[in-house]
């Protein structure tokens, strides 16, 4: 290797290093806590399993008679209970909105009303004092823009829990735990750079920092690798039959950095390029306008307070109900912690949509012919879940175009489950694939996917420890007095 690029490789490995180190350390461990303790967040299941049971019977007003309480346009509305008394949950373009189901007033969320939400979702519990927060550490998603300001209320129970209500609709939509709270600031909270000054109503900053970083990152392994390969001999040895001239922390440093310098490299590169930097690895989404086509028709809250009734009845039990619609029918999914139940608009129990409708309806959307489609009962390769349980059955259409374009959907409801192109697979492959180990065999062995995911990573945190110990001592020591320091002073 010429002397002049070897020395440029050093002093690049060796200042980038410094600088970086800290923070690839901080991925590893962050990534490994991340596999075990994911990010605060309500889900839809233990929302309705904390919910009080629908009331049929206290339902006055029909949600087109309670939606003239929420101005602007509505996407979507929910029925539910609040303090004892049925509440429809209209979600609009901007803001949630809210309106009582039995008398059909807009709800005001007073703190008697946040309280006795937060109550019913936490029986039992002592609460603390309301504190109303625009946005803290455990919501800064997007998704809670519509309930914000939010109104935070600490619970004294042994697991330390928070709740959030929203002054919008008056519901629980955020709970977290000490336990969640304190492994996410060594998780999450580093991995994604998620602090709450990054993570206002301009980004700006926290998504160049996102962009650059990484590189940074990848410039220091890539130089570290190229010095490694370099210095390393297997035929003709240094002495003592060493196959690395250093010693102590630099030889920790070698070795680590030949054994896991590659994994760490396409660790680093397949993570920033989860991003889409400067448009690269990007998947594509929906063609424009096929929610709607086959939803067939546009949302409209239901005037039929009869066949609302109906339709709680048939599905008893039910602790909240939502609308939806497919192919120009309006239905009403009714959810239980036993499951959901599905009703069309004559109250009966909507029956599963067959492969054939859903394969016309894409090969419309679409513009191609199907190749194939079929009810599959087992998650495939690009259909599956990790954290989340995977909708099964699910339709797969298969498309007869360049990319063989492939559907997934739910014959429960019509809804899309995902769509893969060939953008997408090489985003699955790339991101799922490099960074998760999510490939075949590991992807049907958790448990193994896992433990090796955990011993790669605690093998990255070393490297880069004792990158860190020696960027420490290189800034700790003084400059030589005379003389160049040798291009191996690593």
């Amino acid at each position: 290797m010429n002397a002049r690029l070897l020395r440029v490789l050093h002093l690049t490995h060796r200042w980038l290093g410094t600088a970086s180190g800290v923070l690839i350390l901080a991925w590893f461990v962050s990534g490994l806590v991340m596999l075990y303790v994911p990010f605060p967040k309500l889900d839809t299941d233990e929302r309705v399993s904390r919910q009080a049971a629908l009331q049929p019977d206290a339902l006055a007003v029909s949600p087109a008679q309670a939606a003239a309480a929420c101005p602007g346009k509505l996407r979507g509305a929910r029925l539910a209970m609040a303090a004892g008394r049925p509440v429809y949950h209209f979600s609009g373009a901007d803001a949630a909105c809210s309106a009582w189901a039995d008398t059909g007033e807009a709800v005001i969320v007073t703190p008697e009303l946040a309280l006795a939400s937060a109550q019913a979702f936490m029986p039992g519990a002592k609460l603390g004092t309301i504190e109303p927060t625009l946005r803290d550490q455990w919501t800064i998603y997007s998704t809670y823009r519509p309930h914000r300001p939010l109104l935070r209320i600490p619970v004294d129970d042994a697991a330390g829990s928070v709740v959030y209500v929203s002054s919008r609709s008056g519901e629980v939509v955020a709970r977290t735990t000490r336990f969640e709270r304190g492994w996410s600031w060594l998780g999450t909270v580093p991995h994604w750079l998620y602090f709450t000054p990054l993570r206002g109503d301009d980004t700006t900053l926290w998504r160049q920092l996102v962009l650059w970083l990484p590189p940074l990152a990848l410039l220091t392994v890539g130089a570290g690798l190229a010095l490694g390969l370099q210095r390393l001999r297997l035929r003709h040895r240094y002495p003592r039959g060493q196959i690395t001239p250093y010693r102590g922390w630099k030889r920790w440093h070698h070795l680590l950095g030949l054994g896991v310098g590659s994994l760490t490299f396409t660790w680093l590169l397949s993570g920033w390029l989860s991003n889409h930097p400067f448009g690269l690895l990007e998947f594509s989404g929906l063609p424009k306008g096929a929610a709607q086509r086959l939803a067939g028709i546009a949302f409209s809250p239901p005037e039929n307070l009869t066949l609302l009734k109906r339709q709680l009845a048939a599905a008893p039990g039910g602790r909240e109900a939502e609308w939806y619609r497919f192919g120009g029918r309006h239905y009403l999914e009714v959810r239980s912690p036993d499951g959901s139940q599905r009703l069309d608009d004559q109250a009966r129990l909507a029956p599963p949509i067959p492969p054939e409708t859903l394969a016309s309806m894409i090969a419309a959307i679409e513009g191609q012919p199907v190749a194939q489609a079929e009810l599959i009962h087992e998650a495939d390769l690009y259909h599956y879940g990790r954290r989340n349980p995977v909708v099964l059955p699910a339709v797969r259409i298969r498309l007869a175009d360049p990319e063989e374009t492939t559907w997934y959907l739910d014959p429960a409801s019509g809804r899309v489950l995902g769509r893969v192109d060939a953008a997408n697979r090489l985003h699955r492959w790339v991101f799922n694939g490099l960074h998760r180990l999510d490939f075949p065999p590991l992807g049907a062995l958790p448990a193994l996917r896992e433990g090796l995911i955990t011993v790669l990573c605690l093998l990255g945190a070393a490297l880069a420890t004792s990158g860190c110990v020696m960027g420490v001592r290189r800034l700790r020591r003084r400059r030589p007095s005379q003389g160049n320091a040798r291009p191996d002073q690593v």
